[in-house]
């Protein structure tokens, strides 16, 4: 009773704070470029002393020219040695500010990339991803004239709780940020310990679902990406007579792989719970549809997970279990900053965070740079995003090309196109992965289906190249009809690929099939590397040399 008294007092204060963030949202809609600019002055200020701020000479910067003038753009080749003595314990080298840890990524070329994170850099983490959420969900409710009920939430990506040598986190942004609240864990989360689930200990989606399940007060699920979601409903759905026997019984069954000290420190905390599971037992057998997330947590109000372009398959396959859950469809960002957030339940549109990272836009597909400022942009043209973030990083090059879809007052509302590289160009054409995307969609409309896991590539086995398109899975379509009506969706998608096939500059397209699993074994891959699960990405194409030999490897016919 103590605790469950404690969590509505701590969820109701992460609504308040939730309702912080959404102000902050909308003053920014008034005076945006102000905001970053002071933002950007601060940064300065903060690091003037440090090695990287002496040899930039921050003290002469009083201009947004003026940190042009002394700070180049960058990647993360410029602070990989700086990084390394940083991760050594050396200080004031990129930040004057106390690292508290760093989000790991895999890298693009599978090389692995340190960022660094600080309390200032995470607090837009904290600030515009769980509280925000909340907050929307309450003010839902509120319109519909319901009662929020405060209850704890599900966190359904896994952590790696690995250190660096000094001591130091060392995971992905999500996990570092969740630490923020490691000690009230208990109460704003259905985990029964400060520690989140780590995916070492064994069966982390055991855990997860098991204590989720026994708490019927369960006000929202939050995950990274709905692609962890998918897989994990999967789970649920082959193992839900596990789970509801093991609840009735207060048991964590023999089958259930745990390392033998969490599996200790686990049963002192579960008890037979035959209500709870007599309940959820009803509930399954009447089955998985669109109400059962509803029937199973009466008082859940949010599903919070990235849901742009890459996840929206994903998002839609949980709304078959959620029904009419309110998504929020989270954030744009990465390791290196937090770019935008959703203001909005149910809209994947995303304002540009003013105090989080200071920002520069390079127009796409322009032959000379030019670098401007939030202020500056247009609605409807692509840039490039170069980011200034809290933690070290100067004039960043994200490789994000992002799209200005239009502006919420005076700040500018964006949404993630495609990674630079990630462009096939065989005649000119500029073929992007948003091409890519629209051309897959268009495809599933037509056919009343879903294509899960897909991947365009430019084959150069052939004179003059093509384009080939590997699916996992059966299509159950006439392969010849498929390729000629892709090859129209993918004209309609980029106006030049059909004059350059017309004058044989590209060759027929042609679909090719990809081994079952390739995508599972290419996300182990990853995860056995270092990467968290969190970070895993779909693969819609091939922009470095281990994936083609890794994908490509994989193609049965």
């Amino acid at each position: 009773m103590i605790r469950k008294m404690l969590s509505r007092a701590a969820m109701r204060l992460m609504v308040v704070k939730g309702n912080g963030s959404l102000k902050r949202l909308q003053k920014a809609t008034k005076a945006p470029m102000e905001i970053n600019e002071a933002l950007l002055k601060k940064i300065i200020k903060t690091n003037r002393n440090t090695e990287f701020g002496r040899t930039h000479r921050f003290d002469e910067i009083r201009t947004i020219e003026d940190f042009r003038k002394n700070v180049p753009p960058s990647g993360y080749d410029d602070y990989a040695p700086f990084i390394e003595r940083m991760k050594n314990n050396e200080e004031n080298v990129l930040t004057a500010s106390k690292v508290l840890g760093y989000s790991r990524t895999s890298g693009s070329s599978g090389v692995p990339k340190y960022i660094p994170a600080t309390t200032a850099s995470l607090k837009a983490y904290v600030r515009y991803t769980w509280t925000r959420a909340l907050a929307l969900g309450a003010q839902e409710l509120k319109k519909q004239g319901k009662r929020f009920v405060p209850g704890r939430g599900v966190f359904l990506s896994p952590a790696t709780n690995e250190t660096l040598p000094n001591g130091l986190p060392c995971s992905n942004i999500a996990e570092i940020g969740a630490r923020e609240y490691g000690r009230f864990y208990p109460f704003i989360l259905t985990l029964p310990t400060r520690r989140l689930f780590d995916m070492h200990d064994g069966d982390y989606i055991y855990n997860i679902y098991r204590f989720a399940l026994q708490d019927p007060d369960v006000t929202f699920f939050f995950s990274v990406f709905f692609s962890i979601n998918v897989s994990q409903l999967a789970y649920l759905k082959a193992n839900w007579e596990l789970l509801v026997n093991d609840i009735e019984k207060g048991i964590i069954s023999d089958s259930v792989d745990l390392k033998p000290a969490l599996r200790k420190a686990l049963e002192k905390r579960i008890r037979p719970m035959p209500a709870r599971a007599a309940y959820l037992r009803k509930q399954f057998e009447q089955g998985f549809d669109e109400t059962l997330f509803r029937r199973l947590w009466p008082n859940l109000t949010v599903m919070c997970g990235i849901g742009n372009a890459s996840f929206r398959s994903a998002a839609q396959h949980i709304r078959t279990v959620a029904g009419d859950v309110p998504f929020d469809f989270s954030i744009y960002g990465a390791s290196e900053g937090l770019v935008a957030a959703c203001y909005e339940l149910e809209s994947t549109d995303m304002q540009l965070l003013t105090d989080s990272c200071f920002y520069e836009f390079v127009p796409f597909d322009e032959p000379e740079e030019r670098y401007l400022t939030l202020d500056q942009v247009e609605e409807g043209k692509k840039y490039e995003i170069l980011i200034t973030t809290q933690a070290g990083l100067y004039r960043y090059r994200l490789k994000d090309v992002i799209k200005i879809k239009g502006f919420r007052g005076k700040c500018p509302l964006i949404s993630f196109v495609f990674r630079k590289g990630q462009l096939f160009n065989i005649a000119g054409e500029k073929f992007s992965e948003e091409d890519a995307r629209t051309t897959i969609e268009m495809f599933e409309k037509a056919h009343g289906i879903t294509v899960d896991h897909w991947i365009f590539y430019q084959d150069e086995s052939v004179q003059p190249n093509r384009y080939a398109l590997a699916i996992e899975g059966e299509l159950n379509v006439d392969t010849d009809a498929a390729i000629d009506e892709i090859e129209d969706y993918i004209a309609q998608c980029n106006k030049r690929y059909g004059s350059q096939r017309a004058k044989c500059f590209i060759d027929r397209l042609v679909i090719l099939q990809q081994a079952p699993g390739t995508h599972d074994a290419w996300a182990k891959k990853c995860i056995d590397r270092g990467a968290s699960a969190a970070q895993i990405k779909p693969v819609h194409s091939l922009d470095n040399e281990e994936k083609r030999e890794f994908f490509l490897s994989r193609i049965i016919g």
